[in-house]
């Protein structure tokens, strides 16, 4: 178990140290390891207790027009086999995202259903593949939109009785979506030290997305890859190692980060932990710093993050990038003894 879990911190190490451009299609989350319908279908039920709810708020860029307002509600829940062996189990998820931005108010509304099988390869170990159902929807409104046509160069004024020449076959588009992933959980009995390592692949049938009727545009399919590490230290503090990239035509995003959990109460049903770190979102350049706290009590967890852009961009900006707000909640059932499986991933 130690070999495996050390051979799993290699790819975290090097991912963490990646450096490229970045760029994004996508929904995003600066704390992308509490967004795992987004991360990889295969996070469909991996986490300790048998029902999880979460709630994912963002809000980017209010300083500029382009703001963009970003919400996602998740739930997911294990169900183990009756005549399964070892500690195999299901996960099922639905996940709802909606996103907004811009004077076109261009809006993507998502319902995703999940499902994942994990499959016990040793003690503290396993091998779990995901997949994805979801059904998009993408509007926008033209009425608030300028075009160079309704700029009147005579009385050089902007008029906006004129009219804009310009013919959108559609406003709104409806489409599937198809995504697979597999993650790798190794962990130790501690229930502190543990590594998730995996890729998912999303829009793997390439849905069309376009407002013209002959546009033939189609949604790239966005390839995700990551490491989530935690390492159990001395006494009540244990440090987390993340890191995420992600490809999607020629764009590129990376975001590695790191954090220090300090335990302030360990025992069993009465947990309390303080979390705080940081996060980098990278390109060419570094785009933004972000730093992040998280309070976990029981099974609640609330978190918070705050981007602050330093690209080019900050001109406009002001430093601002916005906040971002998680909150989580796990069920952990208590089973009759005839019935009795303990969850197996802490």
């Amino acid at each position: 178990m130690d070999r495996l879990l050390a051979n799993g911190l290699v790819p975290l190490i090097v991912l963490l140290l990646a450096i490229g451009r970045v760029g994004a299609q996508d929904i995003h989350y600066t704390q992308f390891y509490n967004a795992p319908e987004i991360l990889n279908p295969a996070l469909t039920g991996i986490f300790y207790g048998d029902v999880r709810m979460m709630g994912h708020f963002r809000r980017q860029w209010e300083n500029v027009p382009v703001d963009y307002l970003t919400f996602s509600g998740t739930y997911d829940m294990k169900v183990y086999p009756k005549k399964a062996k070892g500690n195999d189990f299901f996960g099922f998820g639905l996940n709802f995202n909606y996103d907004n931005t811009g004077f076109s108010k261009l809006t993507l509304a998502q319902l995703q259903l999940g499902g994942s099988y994990s499959k016990e390869l040793a003690k503290n170990a396993f091998l779990t593949g995901g997949v994805q159902l979801g059904f998009s929807s993408r509007r926008f409104k033209e009425g608030d939109l300028t075009f160079d046509n309704q700029f009147d160069p005579i009385r050089n004024i902007y008029d906006p009785s004129l009219a804009t020449g310009e013919n959108f076959d559609n406003t709104s588009e409806f489409y599937p979506d198809l995504s697979i992933g597999a993650n790798l959980r190794l962990q130790k009995d501690d229930r502190r030290t543990k590594l998730d390592f995996g890729v998912g692949l999303y829009h793997l049938n390439a849905p069309k997305q376009e407002f013209f009727d002959d546009g033939g545009q189609k949604l790239p399919s966005r390839f995700s890859i990551y490491a989530l590490g935690a390492l159990k230290l001395a006494g009540p503090l244990d440090l987390l190692l993340r890191g995420q990239a992600q490809f999607q035509s020629s764009y590129r995003a990376y975001v590695p980060g790191a954090a220090l959990k300090i335990y302030l109460n360990q025992n069993r049903g009465k947990e309390l932990a303080f979390q705080v770190g940081a996060n980098f979102r990278l390109n060419a350049f570094t785009d933004a710093i972000t730093p992040t706290v998280e309070l976990h009590y029981k099974t609640l967890s609330v978190g918070y993050s705050y981007d602050i852009n330093v690209s080019d961009f900050q001109i406009a900006t002001d430093d601002r990038g916005g906040p971002e707000i998680w909150v989580a909640y796990r069920i952990v059932k208590v089973k009759p003894l005839s019935q009795f499986k303990t969850c197996p991933i802490f």
